[in-house]
Formats: structure tokens, C-alpha cells, sequence
């Protein structure tokens, strides 16, 4: 995958705008530099990544088309663009939760104000 195992830590990220499988967020680490996406359909998954010290991928230097299982989402995508990622997946996934959010205050499945992602999936 691109940059390491992911382009994204979803962990870090904080809800800003969540309607059950799509969510918009902010990335707040100092790694959110540069742009990365990636879309799928079932386990074909096309990457593109373009951030400081990301590996080149294969057959171009940003640019990786391959099969990957990456869950049990029949559709999954994520677009990163410096401090700002949209993220969906259907059905949602470990790095899509199902979550409500508006303006920063997410409303279910906890309650609180710039949640990280990792708070919200805790159970």
C-alpha cells in the first residue's frame, strides 16, 4: 500500500462531518502533508499517493493499481488532501465507522466535541 501500510492513520483523524458510511475529517499530525486517495470495488483497489518519503508504486511512481482484500466493503474509498480527508465505505469498515457528526460534535455512537476516530470506535 502506499506510504507504508496506509497513506492514512484513521486513527488520528477527527470528525468534523460524519452521515453513517461517509465522513469528513481532519487529519492533525505533522504527516498530513502532501495528497493520497484511494477507491474499490470489491477487492480491486486503485492507489495514489504523492506525500514526502512515499515509496514509489509499481507501474508508476505514484499510481498502483492491484487486488486487494481490504475488508468486506464492496465499495470503499478516501481522498487526502493535506490536513482534509473524505472518507466512505459500504458497508462500513475499521477505517469508515458508522458515525453521526456535525460541525465537530459527533452524535452517535458517543457522544463529545473533535472526537478522534480511534475514541469513536472504541466500544
Amino acid at each position: 500500500m502506499c506510504c507504508g501500510d496506509d497513506a492514512v492513520n484513521e486513527d488520528n483523524l477527527v470528525l468534523c462531518f460524519a452521515i453513517c458510511c461517509v465522513n469528513l475529517s481532519i487529519y492533525p499530525t505533522c504527516d498530513c502533508i502532501g495528497c493520497s486517495g484511494k477507491a474499490g470495488i470489491c477487492c480491486l483497489n486503485a492507489e495514489l499517493c504523492c506525500k514526502p518519503g512515499a515509496p514509489p508504486l509499481f507501474p508508476f511512481c505514484c499510481v498502483g493499481i492491484q487486488p486487494e482484500c481490504d475488508g468486506c466493503s464492496i465499495i470503499n474509498g478516501q481522498c487526502h488532501v493535506c490536513c482534509g480527508v473524505l472518507s466512505c465505505a459500504l458497508p462500513c469498515n475499521q477505517e469508515v465507522p458508522v458515525a453521526v457528526s456535525v460541525a465537530g460534535l459527533t452524535l452517535f455512537p458517543k457522544c463529545g466535541f473533535c472526537l478522534t476516530q480511534k475514541e469513536v470506535m472504541e466500544r
